[in-house]
């Protein structure tokens, strides 16, 4: 999730896991989807750069700042 992109797949496959049974639920997954799309949307957005906690402190996995 250090991307854009990679977090609104993530809220778009969350809303989706919602989609089901009561309205209630209909209107949760669907606000958490059209997130996920605006998250997306984001990453195309020259202008807009990520926050400092999505980008990584190094190339390397489990890289934390102390």
């Amino acid at each position: 999730m250090f991307s854009f992109i990679g977090r609104g797949a993530f809220y778009v496959f969350t809303g989706s896991v919602l989609l089901s049974n009561h309205w209630t639920r209909y209107v949760a997954g669907s606000i958490i989807g059209l997130v996920g799309l605006a998250y997306i949307a984001l990453e195309f957005v020259p202008s807009i750069e990520p926050p400092q906690n999505m980008k990584d402190a190094d190339n390397s996995w489990g890289a934390e700042q102390v």
